[in-house]
């Protein structure tokens, strides 16, 4: 059950924004907050191929990933523990967050 799937193709920056809400309101990041998204291997969810950070909801990133089929978890990074916002799996380790890096031809 893909809940979220970004595409981009190989060698393409991945530009995405981040719709981050909270009691109904868009979410204003703290100072020293960032928001993050890490990128894994599609069937483990503790095996992080790369992060990524913004300092706004939205990214543009290079993700120099190769062609194939990720899974990624998006949270805020507050310099300590951070919090996941976004996560990566469900509960019975399911793939929520779908990342495919799509071949050039």
């Amino acid at each position: 059950m893909i809940l979220n799937r970004l595409i981009v193709p190989e060698g393409n920056n991945l530009v995405f924004d981040i719709n981050h809400t909270v009691d109904g309101e868009k979410y204003q990041l703290k100072e020293n907050e960032t928001y993050y998204m890490k990128v894994g291997e599609k069937n483990s969810p503790y095996n992080i191929l790369t992060t990524f950070e913004s300092e706004s909801a939205h990214f543009e990133v290079n993700s120099e990933l190769s062609f194939g089929e990720y899974v990624f978890e998006i949270g805020i990074n507050d310099g300590n523990l951070g919090v996941v916002i976004l996560p990566a799996f469900d509960e019975k380790n399911r793939p929520l967050n779908q990342l495919l890096v799509l071949r050039r031809l």
